[in-house]
């Protein structure tokens, strides 16, 4: 995936049909702006868990694979223990990446109505939230360096153009 920013071309149209039927407002409304902003984390975050489940899982399968200790083979085989310990890392990474979405910085609660959006934030937010949901089901799809990068990449770019705290 290219690096993204606020420039970037028009958003994945399947994504914002997603999030429209989901109730997803586009920042129109000052009110429903955190609202909005959580809706697009909480898809992102759901498909990070799902790869944080899916590694769990075959972590816990690579473990099982690891015979007991006995007197003909008293230590374990390296390749299985460095692929049980190479999913624990990825999981344990995805899952802090997914903590990273959940707490991102958002609009304020309460009223908003000083917090107007420029139609340019607004656009470039819509282009964001649509990447942040493509990456993280990129990363569910497959968890790779490039595809957490992607999302990491999205998460500076949004935090960037609107200074949330």
């Amino acid at each position: 995936m290219a690096e993204l920013g606020p420039d970037d071309a028009a958003p994945d149209l399947g994504v914002l049909q997603v999030l429209t039927a989901a109730g997803w407002g586009f920042y129109r409304v000052a009110a429903r702006q955190r609202a909005d902003d959580q809706m697009v984390r909480g898809l992102a975050c759901e498909a990070l868990a799902r790869a944080v489940e899916g590694l769990a899982r075959l972590e816990a399968q690579a473990r099982a694979a690891i015979p007991a200790p006995s007197r003909a083979a008293p230590v374990p085989d390296a390749g299985l223990l460095a692929a049980a310990r190479g999913l624990k890392a990825a999981r344990e990474r995805v899952a802090g990446l997914e903590a990273r979405v959940r707490g991102a910085s958002a609009p304020p609660d309460g009223d908003s109505t000083t917090l107007a959006l420029s139609a340019a934030q607004v656009a470039a937010l819509v282009r964001l939230d649509a990447a942040l949901v493509v990456a993280a089901r990129g990363v569910e799809a497959g968890v790779s360096e490039a595809a957490i990068a992607a999302v990491e990449r999205v998460l500076v770019a949004r935090a960037g153009l609107v200074g949330w705290r």
